[in-house]
C-alpha cells in the first residue's frame, strides 16, 4: 500500500509540474512577456498557503493560452519585479492588457471569481 501511495504522489507531482506557469525572473522579462495580449501575473511566496490555493485555482481555470497568458512571480526571488510592479502582500494578481495594468488584487480568489475577472477585464465589450 505504501508503494502505491508513493507512486501516486510522484505521478501527481510530475503532472502538476507539467502544467506549471512560466516564472518571471526580472523586470526586463516582465516587460517583455506582458507587452502584448491579455496577461495575469500571480505574485506569490513559497511559504504562503493562500498562494498555493491561488495557484491551484489558476490551474483549474484551464484558460486558452492564446487568449490569456498567466505568469508567476516569486516575491522572494524576483525583488526587482516586486519593487517596480508588485506588493509585499501575497497572493496578489495583476490583470494586464498590452503592457498596461488594468487592475490589481490582493488576496485569494476562487475559480468562479477568476473566471468572472477574465471575462470582465479581457472579453467584455466596452
Amino acid at each position: 500500500m505504501k508503494k502505491i501511495l508513493y507512486i501516486v504522489s510522484v505521478l501527481a507531482l510530475c503532472t502538476t509540474s507539467a502544467f506549471a506557469f512560466d516564472h518571471i525572473k526580472n523586470v526586463k522579462e516582465f516587460e517583455e512577456v506582458t507587452k502584448k495580449g491579455n496577461v495575469i501575473v500571480d505574485f506569490y511566496a513559497s511559504w504562503c498557503e493562500p498562494c498555493k490555493e491561488m495557484s491551484k485555482n489558476l490551474h483549474a481555470l484551464k484558460v486558452d493560452e492564446k487568449k490569456v497568458k498567466i505568469y508567476k512571480v516569486n516575491i522572494e526571488k524576483s525583488r526587482d519585479v516586486l519593487a517596480k510592479y508588485g506588493t509585499p502582500q501575497v497572493p496578489a494578481l495583476l490583470y494586464m492588457h498590452d503592457g498596461k495594468i488594468l487592475d490589481g488584487y490582493i488576496g485569494l480568489k476562487s475559480i468562479k471569481q477568476l473566471k468572472k475577472d477574465i471575462k470582465n477585464y479581457f472579453f467584455s465589450k466596452k
